[in-house]
């Protein structure tokens, strides 16, 4: 005889199970027509492995307390003479460092490090096959004693990475041990990119202000952390691009704490550089390292969703996972550091996924800077509930409630009751007292609430030169109004100065608003996803004369979600 526990968990299973198969289908039924190109294939170079170290006790980081290892692979295009080629370099995160199961460094009692820079060597070769040189170096001696420093081994593994890049300014200008010769004017550091695994994610944020410091500084076209550590709330505003692999069912780092990166930078890239993260629904922690395949969610009750052999598991594979390391890495550095076009969309999400990945549920969210938008509410302060950013009138009918929450003070320190690791926006940090991220908490209880931007008279009504209309925003599962498993909809409607209109449905170009899966541990999740419009689909209305965008919540009698920044955007 079911428990009511288990008659419960049971309901939640086949709403799970509609939620998966819908969100399947919104990713098959993105637009496909320029994906004409997969990322993730293999290229033409013929590539060559090799691994180098210069000991286990090679120097000690500035302010940390032992000495940390000089060891790492690289692979490279075998035709180096049709080189110079792009360098990347790869960082791990936390792991155990000797034998199977110690944090020490260097190992004793016969016990071998364990070689936690070749777990990515899938990616690395994939990425060298295109001409490009990829090293992937060890860590583990900052492993061992992280922990007893303030910053929990940031700025140690941001001294790595830079001596790490030296070593190969100086192979590429005159050689050295163990390569010789073979890489001198081989090696293109005009182009340089990061990937940081977990701690290696915040160690590449802390390495951009070790590098603008330098007086030869390495010019970092893209920064990719996957599942990062975010302790310090490092910035990485103005210039930088910065892509995140972010996994709904991370067991390590549950709080996704790494979305802040995109957060806090969001209106502080004035001139140049993005913010980007995928939410990847199903992936975990450490599948992305072929070493650390072992699996981190063990939360307790098993989840229906996240736990392996759930009622209704959507849990990837660590194959499916690496997948998408894959396709995403090759997306980000091939486009960014390789300059190579034709993949662009996968970022942004305008054309949808790696055509490797797209049956696999996968959002992708993209905050361009200043100059490839047009913010409409930035919703940070109680006055954008009334004036919008670019002037106009603002205001609601039908909503409760409507206000913000999560951002500065006097705002609510986070949007939602209970536990924090379920809201990453505004989880805390551990080493920052930095506030999250302010968002609208709005709701309905009748298919005629409103919410609606006028546009003053002037240029900003035309929007012509814009691709998309665009916001982020997520189900809020704590609502009663919307009921468990089910997705919400609503309308965006466009009126010209001439009183023209137009409509256009959320759910006809966006899966975004699904009930966030999951009943124990960190989820559900109110993570955020941006939602796109393209204004192309505005056929009846003058865009040159836009004097009013209005939400319409007119899809389903109820309904409550979290919404965050609203604009216009434009493709590079």
């Amino acid at each position: 005889m079911s428990t009511s526990k288990e008659i419960m968990a049971m309901t939640h299973a086949r709403r799970f199970a509609r939620l998966t198969v819908l969100a399947l289908l919104v990713g098959l039924t993105l637009p496909a027509l320029a994906q004409a190109q997969d990322p993730a294939a293999i290229g033409s170079h013929g590539v060559t492995r090799q691994e180098y170290t210069q000991g286990d006790t090679v120097f000690t980081p500035t302010g940390f307390p032992g000495p940390v290892e000089f060891t790492g692979v690289v692979h490279y295009p075998t035709d180096l003479i049709n080189g110079p080629y792009p360098l990347v370099l790869y960082l791990h995160g936390r792991h155990q460092t000797c034998g199977t199961s110690t944090l020490e460094w260097p190992c004793t009692g016969g016990r071998l490090p364990i070689k936690n820079f070749i777990g990515y060597d899938y990616s690395a070769n994939q990425l060298a096959s295109h001409g490009y040189i990829v090293i992937s170096i060890s860590a583990n001696g900052i492993n061992a004693r992280d922990n007893s420093v303030t910053d929990l081994g940031a700025f140690a593994r941001a001294q790595l990475i830079d001596r790490h890049l030296e070593y190969w300014r100086t192979l590429n200008t005159v050689g050295a041990a163990p390569f010789g010769a073979l890489f001198v004017g081989r090696v293109d550091l005009t182009r340089v990119g990061t990937m940081g695994h977990s701690r290696g994610g915040e160690g590449i944020a802390r390495h951009v202000s070790l590098n603008a410091a330098k007086a030869s500084p390495f010019p970092l076209r893209v920064l990719v952390p996957i599942a990062p550590t975010n302790f310090s709330r490092f910035q990485v505003n103005n210039t930088f691009k910065v892509a995140q692999i972010l996994s709904y069912c991370d067991g390590d780092v549950s709080d996704l704490q790494g979305v802040h990166f995109y957060d806090d930078a969001r209106f502080l890239m004035t001139t140049s550089g993005y913010q980007q993260y995928i939410n990847v629904m199903g992936g975990n922690h450490n599948f992305y390292n072929s070493i650390w395949t072992n699996d981190d969610w063990l939360f307790q009750p098993a989840d229906p969703f996240c736990s392996v052999g759930g009622a209704m598991s959507a849990r990837l594979t660590a194959a499916q996972q690496r997948a998408v390391g894959t396709a995403y890495l090759a997306t980000y550095f091939r486009t960014e550091v390789g300059g190579e076009p034709g993949f662009f969309g996968y970022i942004d999400g305008s054309t949808g996924k790696p055509p490797t990945v797209s049956a696999l549920a996968i959002h992708a969210s993209y905050q361009g800077n200043n100059t490839q938008r047009r913010d409409l509410n930035r919703l940070l302060t109680n006055a954008d509930l009334t004036t919008n950013f670019l002037g106009g009138a603002t205001s609601q009918t039908g909503l409760t409630p409507h206000d913000l929450c999560g951002g500065l003070a006097p705002q609510p320190l986070h949007c939602l009751a209970g536990s924090t690791a379920r809201q990453p926006h505004t989880t805390p940090s551990a080493r920052s007292t930095m506030r999250g991220m302010s968002q609208l908490r709005t709701g309905w209880n009748a298919t005629t609430a409103t919410f609606v931007h006028q546009i003053p008279a002037g240029p900003s009504r035309d929007i012509s030169a814009f691709d998309f209309f665009q916001f982020r925003a997520v189900v809020n599962f704590t609502d009663g109004r919307n009921p468990v498993g089910a997705p919400r909809d609503l309308v965006v409607r466009f009126t010209d100065a001439l009183g023209a209109v137009q409509s256009l449905r959320v759910g006809m170009f966006s899966g975004a608003l699904y009930y966030p899966p999951g009943v124990n541990g960190p989820v559900p999740k109110a993570l955020q996803n941006v939602i796109r419009l393209p204004l192309s689909a505005l056929t009846t209305v003058n865009k040159t004369q836009i004097r009013e965008v209005a939400f319409l919540f007119n899809q389903q009698a109820t309904g409550a979600l979290l919404i965050s920044e609203i604009s216009f955007y434009n493709k590079p």
